[in-house]
Formats: structure tokens, C-alpha cells, sequence
């Protein structure tokens, strides 16, 4: 589905917390190097103590390489990683949760202990997926913090997690707080299944098979409604109106009415259109007004038009 707007993401970014990364290039075999001094490991109230005043962290602070992470005896460590909830009635938000670390860190503490392999020789050629390790903060039980820089191997990307003999990486995290950052998918929109934004396909005119022919094959049995309603300066993406559902006997009417002839007279965009949505990926549009002209149509043609009166009555349009 062409139209939809999504968030923009970096393509392949693997993000690891506390589980396997495969690798993703030739590394030479870490160095060995003396155990870390052994600590028991922590209760939860020794990890919220010892953590109470470590903030998260901001991106800025001076990273501990490997030998001075073998000196360090943390009791716990302290992990701030972005997600999204859904909280009923208000919709899905995106997130930023502090955690804890409970128990045993001397595993993750380890994986941050190895050297950066060797440098691969002029000419080798290295992996272009990207991969980023979440860095903790080691705390110990004075409160004392230290940021570990991450190994790298001979491409200049994060070590793999479990193919070294250090041990288990795994480690019990325990959510201090969440905090809302910004929402995401609003209550009434995440109720109908409908995303916040969505692309003026009518407007921009996308290409359709042949005027006239069904929208879907087979013909949906119940499909949603999304509404939305662009702004005058940008009429290209619409933002979310209102939804519904409709059921076998509402979705076959729709439909029926969405086939008409071409208007042969010239259409002004308009700014409110419904998105008509059997799946993902099976779509149909409609604007709200106007011609009524329906998408998908032919480039640089009339598209279809819709009976505006049987729109008007089941989307329950002015």
C-alpha cells in the first residue's frame, strides 16, 4: 500500500539489549584476559538503592574502555530504552522505560570487557547491515557509575554477543518507571484501526487496473472506514478524522456505490476522503465531496465517481 505514511526509520538497525546478535563480519578471536572480581549479586533493593541517583543516559558521557571495566565491581546497571504501550482509553504512546538490573551482571559486564578485534585487511569486504548494542550503566554498591564503550570488530560494528565463552549475557531487568514522550495513535484511532495520517491518494491520483472493475477480488464480507481531513496548505496528507466499522450488508452497499461512470467535467481536490480498508494491503478511497471521485484511477484520467447520496448515508457524511 503506496499510499499510507509510516515513521521513517534507518533501514536494517538490529537494536540488542540482552539478547544474541548474530555477526556480521570476520573478527579475530578476543584476547583472553582475568576474570572480573566476582560480587554477589543484587537484590532489588540493593539495585534500586545503589541506582536511585544514576540518570539515564543522554549520549554524551565519556565512554570506560575494557581495563577499566575489569577493575569495576557493579551490583547492578542501569539500562533506559525507548518502546511503545498502548494504555486503554488513551491510545498508543511511545515510551522511555528506566529498568534496573536484578541479579547477575557479571555476563553483560564481560561482553563490554572484550577488546575491539583486529582490523580486517585492505580490501575485505564488510556487512552493510548496521547494528547498535543498548549500553547500560554498571552501578556499584556505592552508587558509583561507569558508561563501558562497546567492542567492535574489525568492521567498526558491535561484537557479537555469545560466541566467545564469557558466559550468559542475560540479564533480569526490573521497570522502575515509564514515561509518555509523545502519542503516537490516538484512542478513537487505535479503536477503529486506523493510523493517524494517511496520504491524499484521490488528490495525487494514483494508477487503478481499468475504471469501472471491482476495487477488491473477492468482495470483503466487512471492511473499516477511516476518515480524514488534509490541511489547505498541504492537501497531500490527511490526518484522522473519525472511523467506524461496517458489517456485510453496509460493506456491500458501499461498495456498490463506489463504481460509477467518469466525470467528464473538471473536479476540484478535495481536502476530506475516506480510506475504505478490507486489509493492509487492499485499499480504496473516496473522496468526501466534489465529484465524489474514487482511487485507485488512471493517471491523467477521469477516475471513477461514487453515489454520493449512499456515501453520504452509511459514512454518515454532511
Amino acid at each position: 500500500m503506496t499510499s499510507r505514511l509510516a515513521p521513517l526509520v534507518p533501514l536494517a538497525l538490529v537494536v540488542a539489549a540482552t539478547a544474541g546478535c548474530g555477526g556480521m563480519s570476520v573478527e579475530a578471536a578476543p584476547a583472553s584476559h582475568p576474570a572480573p572480581q566476582t560480587t554477589r549479586p543484587a537484590t532489588l533493593s540493593t539495585a534500586l538503592r545503589s541506582a536511585k541517583n544514576v540518570p539515564c543516559l543522554t549520549g554524551h558521557e565519556r565512554r570506560i574502555g575494557p581495563g577499566a571495566l575489569r577493575r569495576f565491581r557493579p551490583v547492578t546497571a542501569v539500562s533506559c530504552v525507548e518502546g511503545e504501550r498502548i494504555y486503554p482509553g488513551r491510545g498508543q504512546w511511545e515510551v522511555l522505560v528506566r529498568r534496573v538490573a536484578v541479579g547477575s551482571v557479571s555476563g553483560l559486564q564481560r561482553y563490554f570487557e572484550q577488546p575491539d578485534g583486529q582490523k580486517l585487511p585492505q580490501g575485505s569486504i564488510c556487512s552493510g547491515v548496521v547494528y547498535g548494542i543498548v549500553v547500560p550503566v554498571f552501578v556499584d554498591d556505592r552508587g558509583r557509575s561507569l558508561v563501558p564503550r562497546t567492542p567492535v570488530d574489525g568492521c567498526g560494528a558491535p561484537r557479537g554477543w555469545a560466541r566467545y565463552g564469557h558466559g550468559s549475557t542475560h540479564v533480569r531487568w526490573h521497570v522502575v518507571w515509564v514515561h509518555k514522550v509523545k502519542l503516537l495513535v490516538s484512542a478513537p484511532a487505535l479503536g477503529a484501526k486506523c493510523s493517524m495520517r494517511w496520504g491524499n491518494v484521490v488528490a495525487e491520483g494514483e494508477p487503478r487496473l481499468r475504471p469501472g472493475s471491482p476495487f477488491f477480488t473477492p468482495a470483503p464480507h466487512r471492511v473499516d472506514i477511516c476518515i480524514y481531513r488534509a490541511p489547505a496548505d498541504h492537501i497531500a496528507v490527511g490526518h484522522f478524522v473519525r472511523g467506524k466499522h461496517l458489517g456485510p450488508a453496509q460493506t456491500r452497499r458501499l461498495l456498490g456505490a463506489l463504481t460509477g461512470s467518469p466525470t467528464g467535467r473538471r473536479c476540484a481536490k478535495q481536502r476530506t476522503f475516506a480510506m475504505i480498508i478490507a486489509k493492509p494491503n487492499e485499499v480504496a478511497s473516496v473522496e468526501l465531496g466534489g465529484c465524489w471521485r474514487v482511487a485507485p484511477g488512471f493517471r491523467n484520467r477521469n477516475p471513477d465517481t461514487a453515489d454520493a447520496s449512499v456515501v453520504r448515508a452509511i459514512l454518515g457524511v454532511r
